[in-house]
């Protein structure tokens, strides 16, 4: 049985396909879709920092215009990225879906398995809109492929389904006799969930806004209060994706990690507030901490603080962790 575990976030695409009982194929490309009149041409000779063949980006017919998907955001101008809670129904995640559907390159895939932000994966509509969307035959720039099953969770499920894929036995027993608390640091939402003994809580689950976004957004403003000019959020954005440690500004190399590390503080402080207060009802203290999403190590240190007596276990690689959690739920 062929499965698509598929993470489309507001920064990375993250893609986990294969056949049930071996690895999967892993894939990560920038989160950014745009007809191609906006996407800057890239000039012959000139060398990409990527590795991976996507520089270029994955190119694709959406509804009759030609679409560039996969490609860093500051090759993109005049096109407004769709950075609000109805994403799953723009026209940027519908090029993503096809530009991952491509990458597999099969011509049926026998189940797609998805996540939602754990505040829309509690409504029913918008998972069921979410699973209408992708079920059934999609047109590709070179074909069609056949998506017979989609499956649509909360998305802190996938990087927890990961860590069983991955712990010890002396872990799994932990897990399946205490309470973990999932928290997923993505570029829009940082997202939580609470299980119990294995079941997930689903009234003890919640997002919070203060997100990588507004992190990346403050750092950008912290390097301009004392250098003037625009905001260099593509910049950073993009020197994260790529875990560069700096970034040109006026002409000069800057490092990030302190700038990152000030903003962290403010902004991880916030959500995890929300977090307490959504946790305040809860009967059980938590056992385990699990942190995943591409901002985990940034938001790591400030988990710590509040809860000091925690364990806290992040994943070997927190920004796939949701794909892999996808693929693995879906062989079940």
């Amino acid at each position: 049985m062929l499965v698509v575990g598929l993470d489309i976030g507001y920064s990375n695409l993250k893609l986990a396909a294969g056949c049930c009982g071996e690895p999967p194929l892993e894939r990560v490309m920038p989160a950014v879709a745009a007809p191609e009149a906006h996407v800057a041409e890239r000039l012959a000779g000139v060398p990409s920092r990527t590795t991976d063949g996507l520089a270029d980006g994955v190119r694709l017919s959406l509804h009759g215009q030609p679409w560039i998907a996969g490609i860093n955001p500051a090759r993109v101008s005049g096109w407004q990225r769709a950075l609000h809670e109805d994403y799953a129904a723009s026209e940027s995640y519908e090029a993503l879906v096809l530009a991952a559907l491509q990458l597999v390159g099969e011509a049926r895939i026998d189940r797609l398995v998805t996540g939602l932000p754990v505040a829309q994966a509690s409504d029913p509509a918008a998972r069921e809109q979410l699973r209408r969307r992708l079920q059934g035959r999609q047109r590709l720039a070179d074909g069609s492929v056949e998506v017979a099953e989609v499956r649509v969770i909360a998305q802190p499920v996938g990087a927890f389904v990961d860590l069983l894929m991955q712990a010890d036995a002396a872990l799994i027993e932990r897990i399946g006799a205490g309470t973990v608390l999932v928290i997923d640091v993505g570029f829009f939402s940082v997202d939580w969930s609470v299980l119990v003994n294995g079941d997930l809580r689903r009234t003890r689950s919640g997002t919070s806004l203060e997100a990588m976004s507004v992190l990346i957004d403050t750092a950008a403003a912290r390097l301009c209060a004392g250098r003037g000019g625009k905001a260099p959020v593509a910049a950073i954005e993009q020197a994260l994706a790529a875990q560069h440690s700096r970034i040109v500004l006026h002409g000069d190399w800057v490092a990030l990690e302190p700038v990152l590390q000030l903003a962290a503080r403010e902004v991880a402080q916030r959500a995890l507030e929300a977090l307490r207060q959504d946790l305040r009802h809860e009967q059980t203290n938590p056992d385990l901490l699990l942190l995943t999403g591409g901002g985990a190590a940034l938001f790591a240190p400030v988990v710590q603080r509040v809860f000091p007596r925690v364990p806290l276990h992040q994943a070997a690689d927190p920004v796939g962790a949701n794909a892999r959690g996808y693929f693995h739920y879906g062989c079940r």
